[in-house]
């Protein structure tokens, strides 16, 4: 087995631009909104930024790479995926698009490998969201 690199934000700032919601002492962001302490090298306040949402936040392609490979990058190819629970605790990753449609290549493999390898997923395709996966999982968001 191949050990593989730990791999890091390295430039990528796509889950501070506001695609994503949340708030940080006290300023909010949500879509379009970027996070007020995001600067042009990234988090301004790195060390100091809170538990939730930041230091919790599971990037998908940091923390998954057998499922979101090198290509795949948030800033690269537009989108943020990070890992959630529904209310029955099946597990799925949740794709957000980065202010643009999901490129057709991204959504293809993307759905793809989920239904070859049994993982769930919700992705956002103009706008919109659409689910992928398990029966179970399906009848748990349906």
């Amino acid at each position: 087995m191949i050990e593989q690199q730990k791999r890091e934000c390295d430039g990528c700032t796509e889950c501070c631009k506001g695609w994503l919601w949340g708030q940080a002492h006290g300023k909010k962001f949500w879509s379009g909104r970027p996070c007020h302490y995001m600067g042009e090298k990234g988090c301004t306040i790195y060390n100091d930024r809170p538990q939730d949402p930041c230091v919790s936040f599971k990037c998908g392609w940091l923390d998954d790479p057998e499922n979101f490979p090198a290509w795949m990058k948030p800033n690269l190819v537009k989108i943020i995926a990070h890992k959630q629970v529904t209310k029955n605790g099946i597990q799925y990753y949740r794709i957000t698009e980065c202010g643009q449609k999901i490129d057709a290549s991204v959504l293809n493999y993307l759905i793809l490998h989920a239904l070859q390898n049994s993982i769930n997923i919700v992705v956002q395709v103009d706008g919109g969201w659409t689910n992928y996966g398990t029966q179970q999982f399906l009848a748990d968001v349906g």
